[in-house]
């Protein structure tokens, strides 16, 4: 131990532990909270520049270049809302969203969706360390098997210094990201014939939608409040259109570029994965290498960091928070997730992030109707963590039915619906609303019958009149 300025300074190891995240599903302290817009976009901009993110110019394809574009940016105007409106959750109450759904749908009934969104964050996590291990191994000409460790342990060591060093991470790595996907398009422009894709498949806005929402936009949307909450208070920040807005444009930005990017791979190389050609650049072998392996830990580290936070909120509910869970999580999830990756979750990429966008939307719309309408004292944050007593804290029956008729609509609206509405118009979106919607028409109904009871009938009495004896 050495000393600074007279003071003895601690050793290494304790000045790395004291850098580790504890703060669990606790309020973020004022003095973490300093993010801002611009940070926020970085960070959001990097986390959706994902080895993996071509791959929705392939999904896309059959539809043309130009209808991709449109339906990228239709999808971006739909759900841009939503989208800013969670950012500013975080903002407004410093806490991730499954913390604030424990009023909206109960304690035990945000137990059972924490752990099941956790679950789906992992999935999210080894679907994209398997993509980028395989990648990693053609770049490399070496077998997978030992990049799905590699990978996920890297990411690991990462989370556990929680947000203040992701966002760290994406701020001074962006640059090089772009020179490294920007060495591998222009190898592409110079050594094949670009033309641009042709629409073979008769549009289907629906379907698109609904593909690129599970993809990006409204599988990202209830977690952007577990990185606002980092960000400046609302209320210290007057002009609030940034913040809005960031979060929606990181998100699409990238996924707009490397659509476009996949879809002319495709249509040059046979192959979406532009990543791939890297192996063929003389001498820039690395360079591709080196921003794969970025963009698959931008992608990775905000799947297994709200993973994290999701299961901790499980956790939290039936037990009294410690310290060492935060860390103690995010290592075993890293794991769990590497085991997908190895057990073969890359074979099933595209239904899953269709099925997680059917399932994700209704929950969040459900819960944007309750902070806008329903919470009334939603600033309370000891509100948030006071122990269920009775039923209805625990369980919320009219939110879960909503979520669930929402997530019927998009799930088997197929099996129920005709098929020129749903090619036409998404059904994610179609159960997304159908959840607010109803679940607006309950809170309408409850508080006309609240002030009905309020209001009290005054009835005059009359005495009645003296008669003479």
């Amino acid at each position: 131990m050495h000393k600074e300025g007279g003071v003895a300074a601690p050793p290494w190891w304790r000045r790395v532990s004291d850098e580790v995240e504890t703060v669990g599903v606790a309020p973020v302290p004022d003095d973490q909270r300093n993010a801002t817009a611009g940070k926020l976009f970085i960070t959001w901009a990097m986390t959706a520049a994902s080895a993996m993110t071509p791959l929705i110019g392939a999904i896309l394809y059959p539809y043309g270049l130009w209808y991709t574009i449109g339906a990228m940016v239709v999808s971006w105007l739909i759900f841009l809302v939503p989208c800013g409106l969670f950012s500013e959750m975080g903002r407004e109450l410093p806490l991730t969203a499954l913390v604030v759904a424990r009023r909206t749908y109960g304690r035990s009934a945000t137990f059972l969706l924490s752990t099941l969104f956790s679950f789906v964050n992992m999935a999210f996590f080894g679907l994209n360390a398997a993509g980028g291990a395989h990648i990693l191994a053609a770049l490399t000409h070496t077998g997978a098997a030992p990049w799905y460790w590699i990978i996920g342990g890297s990411n690991v060591v990462l989370v556990l210094f929680g947000f203040k060093w992701l966002e760290y991470f994406y701020r001074y790595t962006a640059l090089l990201f772009l020179i490294c996907y920007g060495a591998l398009t222009v190898y592409l422009a110079t050594h094949y014939s670009l033309h641009v894709p042709a629409q073979t498949t008769p549009m289907q806005w629906g379907t698109a939608i609904s593909v690129i929402g599970g993809f990006c936009i409204l599988s990202w949307t209830y977690k952007t409040s577990t990185v606002s909450r980092f960000c400046l208070p609302a209320d210290r920040t007057p002009q609030r259109r940034w913040y809005f807005l960031a979060p929606s444009l990181g998100i699409m930005v990238p996924n707009l570029a490397m659509g476009i990017m996949g879809a002319y791979s495709k249509e040059a190389t046979g192959d979406w994965n532009i990543a791939v050609a890297g192996a063929h650049i003389p001498g820039w072998g690395a360079v591709a290498a080196l921003g794969v392996a970025l963009a698959i830990m931008h992608i990775n580290a905000m799947n297994l960091y709200p993973a994290t936070v999701d299961i901790l909120v499980s956790l939290n509910t039936i037990r009294t928070p410690r310290s060492w869970e935060q860390p103690i999580a995010t290592i075993v999830l890293g794991i769990l997730g590497v085991l997908l990756a190895q057990a073969g979750i890359l074979s099933h990429a595209e239904t899953f992030v269709t099925d997680a966008g059917e399932l994700l939307g209704p929950f969040t719309f459900v819960m944007i109707v309750d902070w806008l309408w329903g919470l009334r004292d939603k600033h309370d944050i000891d509100s948030y963590f006071r122990p269920a007593h009775t039923t209805a804290d625990r369980w919320r029956p009219a939110a879960l039915s909503c979520f669930l008729a929402g997530f019927i609509v998009s799930f088997w609206g197929t099996h129920f619906l005709p098929a020129a509405f749903y090619h036409a118009v998404p059904l994610s979106l179609v159960g997304s609303l159908t959840a607010a919607l109803s679940y607006a028409t309950v809170l309408f109904v409850r508080r006309r019958r609240s002030s009905d009871e309020d209001r009290t009938v005054v009835i005059e009495t009359i005495p009645a009149p003296l008669h003479k004896a």
